[in-house]
C-alpha cells in the first residue's frame, strides 16, 4: 500500500538516508566535470611547470607545486576509475529525492527562500554551487522526500524546515 504524504513526513532522517549508495558513485555530469578538471590540471599546471623543473635555476616551489598537482591528478583519476555511475533519478508525482536528483525546495521562513540543489557524492559536491554532499544536513533531510513534503533540517546553525517543490533529473 503506498504511503501518504502524512505518513512519509513521520519517517526519520535515518530511514531516508538509507537510499545513499555504498561506495563511490558519481553522476554522469560529475564524472565529466572531474575528467575536465584532470585535463585542465595537465594543460594549465603540469605542462606549464614541466620546463621549469630542470636546470640549476629551478625553483623548489615549482617542484612542490608540480608534485602536489600530480598527486591531485592521480587522486582524481582514481576516483573516476573506481566510481560507479548513479542511475538517473525518478521524476514525477510519486518520485522520491534520491542521489543525483536536482531538487527545488522552499524554506518555511518569511520571506520564503527558494533553493535548488543536486545531491551528490562528497567528491562531486565541490564541482559547482548547485551540488551538495549527500552527507550534508540539507541532503540528509531531503533524501527520500516527495514533492510537497516538509523536511526538517538539523544543521549546526539550528533546525529549520523546507518543502520539496520539484524533483528533476
Amino acid at each position: 500500500m503506498p504511503s501518504s504524504p502524512a505518513s512519509t513526513a513521520r519517517r526519520s532522517t535515518s530511514e531516508r538516508v538509507s537510499s545513499i549508495p555504498t561506495g563511490l558513485a558519481l553522476t554522469a555530469e560529475g564524472r565529466r566535470m572531474l575528467q575536465d578538471r584532470v585535463e585542465r590540471l595537465h594543460v594549465d599546471v603540469l605542462d606549464r611547470l614541466r620546463p621549469h623543473l630542470m636546470g640549476p635555476d629551478r625553483d623548489e616551489r615549482d617542484v612542490a607545486q608540480f608534485e602536489r598537482t600530480l598527486a591531485e591528478v592521480a587522486r582524481l583519476e582514481g576516483i573516476i576509475a573506481a566510481a560507479a555511475e548513479l542511475p538517473a533519478p525518478a521524476t514525477g508525482k510519486r518520485a522520491r529525492v534520491a542521489p543525483g536528483a536536482l531538487v527545488e525546495a522552499e524554506t518555511d521562513s518569511q520571506p520564503a527562500e527558494r533553493m535548488r540543489v543536486r545531491i551528490v557524492h562528497p567528491e562531486e559536491a565541490v564541482l559547482d554551487d548547485e551540488r551538495i554532499s549527500w552527507t550534508s544536513p540539507l541532503a540528509r533531510a531531503l533524501l527520500g522526500a516527495q514533492v510537497g513534503e516538509a523536511c526538517e533540517v538539523s544543521s549546526p546553525t539550528g533546525t529549520w524546515t523546507c518543502v520539496v517543490k520539484r524533483i528533476a533529473k
